[in-house]
């Protein structure tokens, strides 16, 4: 393709910078596919609503079983330990606060299927005890059991907002001086738990820093699904390995599993993460926020 640079790591696109600083991605599959239709629909009305910057659509083609999206590139680079991570409170706010009813709107006009938040982890829940729990060890087996029993009985009493459901510091734009100027990669994005913006944040930043982000969040936000969301996230890429026999994915994520389910969470230093796997008495706790 003249004119265009790939650019490598994400798994649901084929996503290329464009001369002239336009991005295009295109769905490798068609659950992505689906996830592009959301964006085309979420993204024009949630950029006027908020101060940070988000992609803004210019070009989409539906082809049915794929699709192709793309829109200006957004000026900035990803978001560092260095940066004001602090800054990550408004915009939350922000985004958290836009119209439920008009994003649950947007989503159903594209296409997609409104399910219960907890009713998909119920769903989730089958492939991991079809798929995942075969391939673990036995006191793996048995700690993601009984955690995601836990985690399923749970509290789950939250008001709804819409939710990136994929934030990373690397989904986080940053200016020269280190200040949130945008957020990218919705295709993830839906009507949930606020709790999950969290939980990717948890190992950039360290337990401290993400309770201090949640206090200057100021809204209620249960700490133990923060929790449980952060050790979800190797699971996902547990299934994603298995999907396209990825050996090195698989392996990966079951290391980070058992760091996360049975290590007793990584330690952090400094806001990073370490391989350090300490015991659940070493493991800095923050009060829950209510």
């Amino acid at each position: 393709m003249a004119g265009a640079r790939q650019i490598h790591g994400g798994w649901g696109s084929f996503t290329f910078l464009m001369t002239g600083d336009h991005i295009v991605r295109f769905a490798r599959t068609l659950a992505v596919a689906a996830a592009h239709r959301r964006e085309a629909a979420i993204l024009p009305l949630l950029a006027p609503a908020v101060s940070f910057a988000v992609p803004e659509p210019d070009l989409f083609q539906d082809f049915g079983d794929r699709t192709c999206i793309g829109y200006p590139a957004i000026p900035g680079r990803p978001m560092t330990i260095a940066d004001d991570w602090r800054g990550l409170a408004g915009v939350l706010r922000e985004l958290h606060g836009f119209s439920v009813d008009a994003a649950r709107g947007a989503f159903l006009g594209a296409g997609g299927e409104i399910v219960g938040w907890r009713d998909y982890y119920v769903r989730l829940w089958g492939d991991v005890a079809d798929r995942v729990l075969p391939v673990l060890g036995e006191d793996l087996r048995v700690a993601l059991a009984a955690g995601y029993r836990d985690f399923l009985g749970g509290d789950w009493d939250f008001a709804p907002v819409l939710v990136h459901r994929d934030l990373a510091p690397e989904h986080v734009l940053v200016d020269e001086l280190g200040g949130v100027v945008g957020l990218i990669d919705f295709e993830d994005a839906a009507v949930g738990d606020p709790a999950i913006d969290f939980a990717g944040l948890l190992g950039f930043l360290g337990w401290d820093r993400v309770f201090v982000l949640l206090q200057d969040y100021g809204l209620p936000v249960n700490w133990d699904r923060v929790i449980c969301y952060w050790w979800l996230v190797p699971v996902h890429e547990l299934l994603h390995g298995l999907d396209t026999r990825d050996d090195a994915i698989v392996a990966d994520a079951l290391a980070e599993l058992r760091v996360r389910l049975i290590g007793g969470a990584r330690r952090f230093r400094d806001g990073v993460a370490t391989d350090v796997a300490p015991s659940t008495a070493d493991t800095p706790r923050p009060s829950r926020p209510v």
